[in-house]
């Protein structure tokens, strides 16, 4: 995620979707609302830090995350209160729920738990806290939202009385990976458990701590994997007339493959983003043209790929444009795209009847757009099944929190993880009292 424009809302912001109308009275009593959960959140916000360090310095890879289960397991017993539910295919994923023995819905506030490994290089020794592990850091913020996740857990479980329902607290692992949520949307497990709506935040580097962003619809694209196989003549490197001539070949089509998003199809309202990320050839020999090159990368878009054999379709505008290429100069084209984690979809209902005031009880800077990211993310699974927002948390502060995720450089800046508490526990306040 990049850095987002930040406008001021403080306790009332003029002027978004259907909320612009809001009367005064209603917007004043929800800046009220913020003084209540600001002592308790400060906390929790302890509760979180320690977390986020333990986290931090001990990061671990997709499915197996015994260490922060084992953690986060130990406090959440420690609390009391709360019932486990297992996912088999998951066996790291925590799912808690927390119910406050009144009439309500049932909601769920999510966290990604696993962290990445790095291409090159390690943390640098300068960053507070450090990865202990070898080739490995939380460089997406992963355990911060785990950490924030479990300081409102701490708060909540201390505060029954100020929501209703039942709050399904969900730790999942393996987003970096593929059989994270969707595993978890594949066992059934909320559907089974009633939850009606579904929330998470994630770390923005390069907004300020205190801010918060939510697009409205489609707020990130979906995922794709390609394989583009290029087969023709292979020839003597001295001749490459003699043959299809792939490397250069391919290097022409790379660059049409890049541009095609823009010329190819209506760019303005199917907006779509193709990285090639991968090149290799059939030819052990340097004195050879190769007789198959594969080229591979992502296809990122807001919309299904569809069937290569129906018109009008991505995929069919991708292959039928790459076999009529490669076979300009002598080749053929083998187009394969693999369907990932689908676009992320924010549920425009609840932004509305849920952001304005969930910024002024938490005491946050709230932007609400229409801006579309072609990052993606496995919560878009659970938004496929039921109503979900995923909201994103300003972490910049002095010299923190600048750098993008996935690099070496990314950091978070404590105050953010405050921040991340109070959002929460506002959304679990409200959403449970608003969602049916």
């Amino acid at each position: 995620m990049g850095r987002r424009r930040m406008t001021k809302l403080g306790c009332f912001r003029k002027g978004f979707g259907t909320m612009k109308r809001k009367n005064l009275v209603l917007a004043l009593a929800a800046c009220a609302l913020a003084t209540a959960p600001l002592a308790p959140a400060r906390a929790a916000d302890s509760e979180a830090l320690t977390a986020y360090t333990y986290f931090h310095r001990n990061p671990e890879l997709g499915k197996d995350l015994p260490k922060a289960h084992a953690y986060l397991m130990a406090r959440l017993r420690a609390l009391g209160g709360f019932t486990f539910v297992d996912v088999p295919a998951l066996p790291s994923a925590i799912v808690a729920v927390l119910d406050s023995g009144r009439p309500g819905p049932t909601i769920a506030l999510r966290a990604d738990m696993d962290a990445r490994p790095l291409d090159t290089g390690e943390e640098p020794a300068d960053h507070m806290p450090r990865s202990q592990i070898p080739g490995r850091m939380h460089n997406c913020g992963h355990d911060a939202h785990s950490a924030m996740l479990l300081g409102a857990a701490v708060q909540l479980r201390a505060h029954p009385e100020t929501f209703t329902g039942r709050i399904v607290f969900l730790f999942q692992s393996a987003e970096e990976v593929k059989g994270g949520a969707d595993d978890i949307v594949a066992d059934g497990v909320l559907t089974r458990l009633g939850v009606k709506a579904i929330f998470a935040q994630h770390v923005v580097p390069g907004m300020p701590v205190g801010g918060v962003s939510v697009s409205q619809g489609s707020a990130m694209a979906g995922n794709n994997t390609f394989k583009l196989t290029l087969r023709g003549t292979a020839s003597h490197a001295a001749s490459p007339y003699e043959g299809a001539d792939l490397g250069v070949t391919s290097a022409k089509i790379i660059t049409e493959l890049a541009d095609m998003p823009a010329r190819g199809w209506d760019m303005a309202n199917r907006p779509a983003v193709i990285s090639v990320t991968k090149i290799a050839t059939s030819s052990a020999s340097i004195n050879a043209t190769p007789a198959e090159v594969t080229i591979k990368g992502t296809l990122r878009a807001f919309e299904p790929l569809g069937d290569n054999a129906k018109p009008g379709t991505l995929n069919h505008l991708i292959a039928t444009r790459m076999s009529a290429l490669a076979a300009v100069y002598g080749a053929s084209a083998d187009w394969l795209a693999t369907p990932g984690t689908p676009p992320t979809i924010n549920d425009t209902n609840l932004i509305a009847a849920l952001a304005t005031d969930a910024a002024g009880e938490a005491n946050v800077n709230m932007t609400i757009s229409t801006e579309r990211f072609m990052n993606s993310e496995d919560f878009a699974y659970y938004s496929q099944i039921i109503p979900g927002v995923y909201f994103g948390l300003g972490i910049e502060k002095g010299d923190l929190g600048h750098v993008g995720v996935h690099q070496t450089g990314f950091t978070i800046h404590p105050d953010a993880l405050d921040a991340g508490v109070r959002l929460l526990v506002a959304i679990a306040h409200l959403a449970t009292a608003r969602v049916h």
